[in-house]
């Protein structure tokens, strides 16, 4: 059993992990009371986060007497799926991270591995997040909760996307090996929940990809261009993380 806090008033809720499920639903029971369906791969900081959004509902169901479910979120598109934007989007700005509550120990996707955050209070000026085989989030000392949270944010956002070009490009690389019509680049842009589109014929790549293992980056740029399906042998495992995980980073 988990507990959310939100003013004076607490929120206890379950958590069911269901590895083929695609969307996150919230349930409120007469006998199970708040259980969050999720699908594998998300941590309970996401949860948390969630939880968060919907608490005024849930408050709202929990104080009447019937039972209720919201509604699930829409499948994501497969990724095999070319979509041409009508223009390209902005690139996403940092101040767009979600501000959920980050904890010390909670742990974030990173090319499929799982890493945790330490968070480092200090004499600091200036909040920065480095990596060293975990998110190391190092904030001024006289930060408070919300401060902390969507710094966090923002600094997870902005490592993320600054690693984004580079890592993009190296999948690419290994997709060149076995495609000879594969493109020179691809870019990154805030695509939601989409995979990947094409914009004026340039392939671009959700950041949040990142969280995903290098084939599976790999499969979903060659999706986009040719049959991916065809090209790697190991086509089923490369696209498996798809089904099994969301993009939701953090």
């Amino acid at each position: 059993m988990y507990t959310y806090q939100t003013g004076n008033q607490t929120i206890d809720y379950k958590i069911e992990v269901v590895p083929n499920r695609t969307d996150i639903t919230v349930q409120i029971c007469d006998k199970e009371g708040v259980k969050v369906i999720i699908p594998r791969g998300l941590n309970e900081n996401n949860v948390r986060s969630i939880i968060a959004r919907k608490a005024t509902w849930i408050l709202k169901q929990l104080n009447g007497s019937q039972p209720a479910e919201e509604k699930p979120a829409a499948p994501k598109k497969e990724a095999v799926k070319k979509e041409t934007a009508k223009k390209e989007a902005p690139k996403a700005a940092a101040s767009a991270a979600k501000t959920g509550s980050f904890e010390e120990g909670d742990k974030f996707p990173y090319l499929g591995r799982q890493y945790r955050l330490n968070i480092v209070r200090g004499d600091v000026a200036k909040a920065e997040m480095t990596f060293r085989a975990k998110f190391i989030a190092t904030v001024p000392e006289s930060w408070n909760e919300q401060q902390t949270n969507k710094g966090i944010g923002q600094l997870l956002t902005e490592w993320y996307q600054g690693r984004a070009g580079e890592k993009f490009q190296e999948a690419l690389k290994s997709v060149k090996k076995a495609a000879d019509n594969a493109p020179e680049s691809v870019k990154w842009d805030e695509l939601g929940e989409e995979y990947a589109t094409t914009q004026d014929n340039t392939i671009v790549l959700n950041w949040r990809l990142l969280t995903a293992p290098l084939a599976t980056i790999e499969y979903v740029i060659a999706s986009q261009f040719t049959n991916a399906d065809e090209l790697f042998e190991d086509a089923a495992e490369r696209k498996q993380w798809l089904s099994d995980n969301t993009l939701n980073a953090f």
